[in-house]
């Protein structure tokens, strides 16, 4: 577990779920959102009130974006393997750790970023799936 002052050092410390997801809608858009986390929600009719909805109770998706969130969108440092066990909201960061600015992707950017990270099936990167942002 983090530190408190870690945790406040986060870029999700008294982040919204719902400010999250509108920033990445903004930023990104829904297609890159969806090459990037690969949720159905963001590719089959994808509004943020129905996405939030499904987010709230699914934690292993929230956990996903999250992740997305954290190492794509804000450009943080990898997380430890010690640390992929643990939720993204109980990720810290030291202080004087700071987000990049982000960097606009495409749709192909992403999946080139895929295909060059893969790797063997049995290996995960966290808990809750075997990439840390999408399956």
């Amino acid at each position: 577990m983090s530190t408190t002052e870690e945790l406040k050092n986060s870029p999700l410390h008294g982040l919204s779920t719902e400010t999250l997801l509108t920033e990445l809608v903004d930023f990104y858009g829904w297609d890159v959102l969806d090459a990037g986390v690969d949720l159905k929600c963001f590719r089959i009719e994808p509004t943020i009130p129905s996405c939030l909805i499904f987010l709230k109770r699914a934690e292993w998706a929230r956990n996903r974006v999250e992740d997305f969130y954290l190492y794509q969108f804000k450009g943080m440092p990898k997380a430890s393997e010690a640390e992929l066990a643990l939720a993204p909201r109980e990720r810290g960061f030291p202080k004087g750790v700071l987000p990049k600015e982000s960097v606009p992707q495409t749709v192909k950017s992403v999946e080139k970023f895929y295909e060059e990270e893969e790797e063997p099936e049995s290996t995960f990167k966290s808990i809750y799936s075997n990439h840390r942002f999408r399956k």
